[in-house]
């Protein structure tokens, strides 16, 4: 019985440690494309679910205007269109 414990533990180790691999990854891809859109994003403080929409959006297939638009509005507080219209 304590084999089996010790083994569970030991399986679940390397799993954890690799947990955050995938968001390391995406956060990687995405601070080195981010700047060509929207300079100046500290994208160490984005949420996982951002990282994933500007991703989606910098490698779908509109023009580089419209992936702007849309990255600023995933972004939300000074890179939105409000704030860059009415200086919020």
């Amino acid at each position: 019985m304590i084999r089996i414990a010790l083994l569970a533990v030991a399986l679940m180790i390397p799993l954890t440690a690799r947990a955050d691999a995938p968001k390391d990854q995406l956060l990687a891809n995405v601070t080195r494309e981010l700047p060509h859109f929207v300079p100046g994003v500290d994208t160490s403080t984005l949420r996982r679910s951002q990282l994933a929409a500007i991703y989606s959006i910098i490698h779908g297939g509109r023009n580089d205007g419209d992936k702007g638009t849309m990255i600023r509005s995933v972004l939300g507080g000074q890179y939105s269109l409000r704030a860059l219209l009415f200086d919020r």
